[in-house]
């Protein structure tokens, strides 16, 4: 697993999920919070693969955070208004680059991604399953 991975994986886990392991590590780590949840509107690049030319699609709102475990900082930023959500996954993110719990940051995430994947595989399914044979008609 790589750490850029972090920032879109946690976002899939249950907030009770990294809330428990959020407060194992500020039991027993220091975790200091440097910048305080914030929001923030980002500008969305779009590719047009016609033209091949790019343009801003709009805006999305994001809630980012910086904390420090020990001596790595982290950072986060994640979709919409969820404070909670960023300061877990900043913590999440120092706290895998300093390998503190990195094996059950990773097995939390691993599910989540596995979790994700196999509602994509769901919804394609469901999607085949409309296909028109325009053969027959």
């Amino acid at each position: 697993m790589k750490r850029e991975e972090i920032n879109d994986l946690a976002q899939l886990v249950q907030i009770e999920k990294l809330e428990k392991l959020y407060k194992k590590i500020e039991e027993n780590h220091k975790v200091k919070i440097l910048t305080q949840a914030t929001e923030q509107t980002l500008l969305v690049p779009v590719q047009d693969p016609i033209s091949g030319g790019s343009f801003y699609a709009g805006e999305v709102l994001v809630t980012s955070t910086i904390v420090q475990v020990e001596e790595v900082k982290g950072w986060s930023m994640v979709m919409d208004l969820n404070e909670e959500i960023s300061l877990y996954t900043a913590v999440l993110d120092a706290s895998f680059e300093a390998n503190i719990c990195k094996e059950e940051i990773e097995s939390l995430l691993i599910d989540a991604k596995n979790i994700k994947e196999e509602n994509i595989k769901k919804t394609n399914r469901k999607v085949n399953s409309t296909r028109v044979s325009f053969d027959l008609m």
